[in-house]
């Protein structure tokens, strides 16, 4: 461990000014919390680097693998280093890889049964997309398909609402996500459920699932658009009261899937 004791010490500007900055370009991305800084351990990222107080300096030096550097700061300073006020007490720099394709990710998943997909095509706030990320982790989803116009999973916010889900389920940043839907349906056999408010969609409770499916969540704004209805196979709803006009998609997919779930999880 080695202490850091001025703002401009160079072992940490990765950590600098994070609130105006992102490390994306740097195939860097950052982890904070002692919860998402263990998941990060715990997965097949690498780690570059940990900022921390003593308190935490101590339990991740048990952690990390050997020669991950952990720097060691007082709040006030990691306040300083970091841009905002701080009160987690640790922080990690993860090394990006390049995400898994496709057939990467359902190559092992060939033969799984049941199976759960969920797909965001347009899913543009870190907050809401962390949040299915971490209703996913939960709930045991198999992965997640991402639209080139959805936010970045690794983004420091995204991370942080996920609370270290981003880092345990597979996910496909797809490049031509309806390629890849129609890929999904015509080689591993998956069915595609669009999640909808409309008068034609089936009501969730009522629904008979098919054993491999594909839950496609909307834009938060503008919902699921119609390039992307005309590929499921079916349309869902959640019933709500009068005068409801729709839910946040962070709360919309923790029903969707959780009731997709609920049946999976008592059958296992």
């Amino acid at each position: 461990m080695d202490a850091v004791t001025t703002l401009d010490d160079p072992r940490v500007a990765a950590y600098r000014n994070l609130r105006e900055r992102t490390l994306r370009g740097e195939n860097l991305f950052i982890a904070e919390a002692a919860l998402v800084v263990r998941r990060l351990v715990e997965s097949d990222y690498a780690v570059q680097s940990i900022l921390a107080t003593r308190e935490h300096a101590d339990e991740f030096d048990r952690l990390v693998p050997p020669g991950v550097p952990i720097y060691v700061a007082d709040r006030a300073l990691m306040a300083q280093i970091v841009g905002f006020p701080f009160h987690r007490g640790v922080m990690a720099v993860g090394r990006r890889h390049d995400s898994p394709s496709l057939e990467e990710v359902m190559r092992p998943l060939e033969s799984k049964s049941p199976l759960t997909l969920v797909v965001c095509p347009e899913a543009t706030q870190a907050e809401n997309l962390g949040m299915v990320f971490r209703t996913a982790a939960a709930l045991g989803v198999d992965a997640v398909l991402l639209g080139p116009k959805s936010c970045d999973p690794l983004c420091r916010r995204a991370l942080r609402t996920s609370m270290g889900g981003v880092l345990r389920v597979p996910f496909v940043r797809s490049t031509d996500l309806a390629a890849d839907l129609q890929t999904l349906k015509q080689r591993w056999n998956v069915r595609l459920a669009g999640t909808v408010l409309a008068d034609d969609a089936e009501s969730l409770p009522r629904v008979t699932w098919p054993d491999r499916v594909g839950l496609l969540l909307g834009n938060e704004f503008t919902g699921l658009g119609d390039e992307w209805l005309a590929l499921c196979d079916h349309k869902v709803t959640i019933p709500m009261a009068p005068g409801t006009d729709s839910l946040n998609l962070a709360v919309a997919a923790g029903v969707f899937v959780y009731e997709r779930m609920r049946k999976v999880l008592v059958v296992q």
